[in-house]
């Protein structure tokens, strides 16, 4: 980033908190690192049962100016890559790069995934509809089915997109037509990685973030 001050924030993945990420932030020491527990997540407490990916991006978007930061690296994983999508979509002033990992920002449902849903449809209309007790279900149903393509080509901050070969979560097949949506955007794949390519290969992976917010 021309040797200018950065700060670093981290959108954490579903089910996932801060926590997770405490190795790489310790390891991290070129400018700071900002990484907070989404709403529901940690020790973040939920707020609406009636959030989408809008609602989250506006909480996390709110909170990231908070910061007062003119230079913000952008880093979300999954669930928070869904969000970080969103965020730079709305090209704000103070968002100098992007990382999108593991993010699921396409809705390409295959078809076993269409067959459980028609299935799942079929049974409720029975009323045979499953109580499900989980207070982030309502959330989880809006996030899965979101779909982006139209943010994504929004999108004019320097971009990167990190996958793990082996992410069985996103198929490298949402990685490459994001990348393609995206203009400029570059697509790192990390060798005998998964969906969390942080914890399974942390050198690969620091050494990609590292190398994409020296370049800005």
């Amino acid at each position: 980033m021309n040797n200018e001050e950065y700060t670093l924030v981290i959108l954490h993945g579903w089910g996932h908190s801060k926590n997770q990420w405490n190795f790489f932030i310790n390891r991290f020491d070129e400018g700071n690192v900002v990484i907070f527990d989404l709403p529901g997540f940690g020790e973040e407490k939920l707020i609406d049962q009636n959030w989408g990916i809008p609602e989250y991006s506006m909480w996390a978007k709110a909170k990231i100016e908070s910061l007062g930061e003119k230079n913000v690296v952008l880093l979300g994983h999954s669930f928070g890559g869904r969000i970080a999508g969103y965020i730079a979509s709305e090209n704000p002033p103070w968002l100098k790069g992007l990382i999108l990992y593991g993010s699921p920002s396409l809705y390409r449902p295959g078809k076993k995934v269409r067959f459980k849903i028609l299935v799942a449809k079929f049974l409720k209309g029975l009323g045979f509809s499953k109580k499900i007790k989980d207070k982030m279900y309502p959330i989880f149903k809006r996030v899965v089915t979101f779909d982006q393509t139209e943010n994504l080509s929004k999108i004019m901050a320097p971009a990167l997109l990190v996958w793990g070969d082996r992410d069985t979560e996103v198929p490298l097949s949402i990685a490459k037509e994001m990348n393609g949506l995206i203009s400029g955007s570059q697509l790192i794949i990390i060798e005998n990685a998964g969906h969390n390519s942080h914890l399974d290969q942390p050198d690969l992976f620091y050494g990609t973030i590292k190398k994409f917010t020296d370049g800005l």
